[in-house]
């Protein structure tokens, strides 16, 4: 697989969860622009990403043209971080990515003490470290406990 910072993914229509937990995550994660197969490949091939699917006739079908190609068989968000994690997705949260439109973020100045927030350059949406953020983490953590890494 390609340097962690050349990673650009696409997950098909049955994972768009797991895109946006791998956009918290750092990654650049496109989500299809129309339903059919043929079109996902095309548009993988077009933007240079490895498709992420849950189907095995996808995965085969972008095999064979040699689009690289990700199946994930779980179905928990939890198990498919892991199998994110075995493919060399690093485990920590890096708010580089907006959550909805995959734009990237900026830090904001912040004058209200030490919260570190972000905006998206893109849809203006705003991040912040609250307690959803805590959930995440200990999640995360749950999954890199049960894998034995760091």
């Amino acid at each position: 697989m390609k340097d962690e910072a050349d990673r650009r993914f696409l997950v098909d229509w049955m994972l768009l969860r797991l895109g946006r937990w791998l956009r918290l995550l750092g990654q650049d994660v496109a989500l299809p622009h129309e339903k059919s197969d043929e079109r996902l490949m095309i548009q993988a091939k077009e933007e240079g990403r490895t498709i992420i699917t849950r189907d095995r006739g996808l995965s085969l079908a972008a095999g064979r043209r040699s689009i690289p190609v990700l199946l994930i068989r779980a179905t928990k968000i939890i198990e498919q971080l892991a199998e994110m994690a075995d493919a060399g997705v690093l485990l920590q949260l890096d708010p580089h990515r907006c959550t909805v439109c995959n734009g990237p973020l900026h830090e904001m100045e912040c004058s209200e003490g030490k919260t570190i927030r972000w905006q998206c350059k893109s849809c203006k949406k705003i991040y912040w470290e609250g307690g959803h953020w805590k959930k995440m983490e200990r999640m995360l953590e749950e999954v890199r406990s049960q894998r034995g890494s760091p």
